[in-house]
């Protein structure tokens, strides 16, 4: 049995939003084909993710120096705390799947803040003499990214949602990962012919995922 999360950073009604509708057919379809998995849903709009404020910063900078967990404020230990659930639910789970939408060539702020929560220090990664390293190598981990892009161009400028979290994810150590971007999420203003192309690609891909 396997564990996935569904993280999801649309503020569309789901049915106005083609990656939100196409997200819920792939999980539909997965636990068909796996119905003995965990599946843990993430919504960034409605579930509160803990922003890397001042406070974190002072207590990631005083825990480095040795100082003591036990020392912290109520409140600062509350924050960590936070951000550490976050990053070990990430690492505790075999298969991922984002479902997201660009503004202004670049993720939501909620979206950065999760990814900003995941990454943690001797979590999901961790530093040593020759740099820093993600700790989830080898493991096997899996990823789907769906996400929707502006429907017009900014010039010759690019969306760089897609490969900015390919990064991130490669360097945690998940290598396994998959795409689908959309020229645009409205599902009022869709091209229906992309719109069946992605979904019958993503329905395929439900079966093996």
């Amino acid at each position: 049995m396997a564990s996935l999360l569904y993280v999801t950073c649309n503020v569309r009604p789901r049915e106005r939003s083609r990656t939100l509708s196409l997200g819920d057919e792939f999980l539909e379809a997965y636990l068909r084909w796996n119905p003995r998995d965990e599946v843990q849903v993430l919504d960034l709009y409605r579930d509160s993710i803990q922003r890397v404020d001042q406070d974190v910063l002072n207590v990631w900078g005083r825990i480095e120096r040795g100082e003591d967990y036990g020392l912290l404020s109520d409140g600062e230990r509350h924050k960590i705390a936070r951000l550490w659930r976050l990053a070990d639910q990430f690492c505790r789970c075999d298969k991922y799947v984002f479902v997201t939408y660009g503004l202004n060539l670049w993720f939501s702020a909620e979206f950065k803040m999760y990814v900003d929560a995941i990454c943690m220090r001797d979590r999901t990664y961790r530093v040593t003499l020759q740099g820093a390293e993600g700790t989830l190598q080898d493991r096997g981990k899996k990823s789907l990214h769906l996400h929707a892009g502006s429907p017009y161009r900014f010039g010759q400028e690019q969306d760089l949602s897609v490969p900015y979290l390919r990064s991130v994810l490669n360097f945690l150590g998940v290598k396994d990962q998959e795409a689908a971007l959309l020229g645009g999420d409205d599902a009022e203003n869709e091209p229906r012919e992309e719109y069946e192309e992605t979904r019958r690609w993503l329905l395929e891909l439900a079966t093996r995922f």
